[in-house]
Parts: C-alpha cells; sequence; structure tokens
C-alpha cells in the first residue's frame, strides 16, 4: 500500500511539473510554437512520462488552460468578497478583476486568444461555463435573493456579462495602446452593470 502511494504522488508531483512548465512555454511561445522536447528537458523527465499522463499536446493545453480558468475564478471571487455585501458592488468588482487579470499578457495570449482556436469553440465555452459563468451566476443568484432584483435568469445574465467580458479582454489584448482599452472597456462594462441595476426594479 505505501509503494502505491508513493507512486501515486510521484505520478501527481511530476503531472503538476509538466503542466507548470509547459504553461511557462505556452506563454512565450505559444501552443503551435511549444515543443514537447523542451518541455520534458525543462520538467526533468522522460516523453514515456509525458505521454503517460497526456495523450497529446492539445490535452496538455486544456489541462494547463483548466488551471488558469481556476486561478481566475479565484481572483474574481475574491474581489467580490473584498467589495463586501451589495449584490451589484460584488457584480462590478467581479468584472474589474476579471479585466485587470486580462492584463496579463500570458493569460490574454493563452485564455483570451489561443484556447478557442487550439481547443475548439465548443470546448472553450465548456470551460467558460463551467468556472466564469458558474461564477458570476452565483453572483447574481445572490443579488437577487437579497433584493429580488433580477427579471432574467441568473445564468443567462451570466453569459451577456462574460461574453462583453471576453469581447473587451479581446480588445485591450490586441489593442496598440492596452491601458487606454481596458479604460474604455471598463467604462462600456460599468454602463452595462448600471442599465442592468436601472432596470432591475
Amino acid at each position: 500500500m505505501e509503494v502505491k502511494d508513493a507512486r501515486l504522488l510521484q505520478g501527481s508531483e511530476t503531472q503538476k511539473t509538466l503542466r507548470r512548465e509547459a504553461r511557462k512555454i505556452f506563454a512565450k511561445k505559444g501552443y503551435s510554437g511549444a515543443n514537447t522536447n523542451e518541455l520534458v528537458q525543462r520538467a526533468r523527465v522522460t516523453k514515456g512520462a509525458l505521454y503517460h499522463h497526456f495523450a497529446n499536446k492539445r490535452e496538455l493545453y486544456h489541462s494547463v488552460v483548466e488551471d488558469m480558468e481556476q486561478e481566475l475564478v479565484e481572483r474574481i471571487e475574491a474581489a467580490a468578497t473584498a467589495a463586501g455585501r451589495g449584490p451589484w458592488e460584488r457584480l462590478r468588482a467581479m468584472c474589474r478583476a476579471y479585466l485587470d487579470a486580462c492584463r496579463d499578457p500570458a493569460l490574454a495570449r493563452m485564455l483570451v486568444l489561443e484556447a478557442p482556436v487550439v481547443l475548439g469553440w465548443k470546448t472553450w465555452c465548456d470551460l467558460e461555463q463551467k468556472y466564469e459563468v458558474a461564477a458570476f451566476a452565483r453572483c447574481l443568484e445572490e443579488a437577487n435573493r437579497d433584493a429580488g432584483a433580477l427579471r432574467e435568469p441568473a445564468e443567462t445574465l451570466a453569459q451577456v456579462i462574460l461574453g462583453a467580458l471576453t469581447t473587451g479582454a479581446r480588445v485591450i489584448a490586441t489593442a496598440a495602446d492596452p491601458e487606454a482599452a481596458r479604460g474604455e472597456v471598463q467604462k462600456t462594462i460599468d454602463r452595462l452593470i448600471a442599465g442592468l441595476r436601472s432596470t432591475a426594479t
């Protein structure tokens, strides 16, 4: 039993190392520029170990993207908590945290620009549904529970808000002046939230 547990632990650590090193390479070189030979050298494992944990480079990329999705949700939920109990203030803080996170070139490259292409539209949408949409829906459901403020289903609103945010993130990521674009996108998102709030009751 102890030998089996040790092997499971070693396998888990190897997988974490592969994801960590792959993330650095994908962030720097993109999916097409990433090389599995470089990855196994940096992770200090064999190619056999790589393909034991991941069927191919795309599966590894999917795993790395999912790690980033989880981290992004943790970040936006932390912002909501820090904003206090007001549901609309929490929602605004989540949107700001999302856009702030997307100022990171590595995150913008992988989650905003590459993931829909590499993983395919449906897989990418499924990941967003599992993480960001679920997080925003929880916040909106709280708004409705506390104030009876929503006319539309929380998940529908979450989908629309996240659609606006992902579009805004692409605008920021591809802009000649990302900081200026960030300001304009934020103004638009703030107006969207203000509109929702003004028509909620």
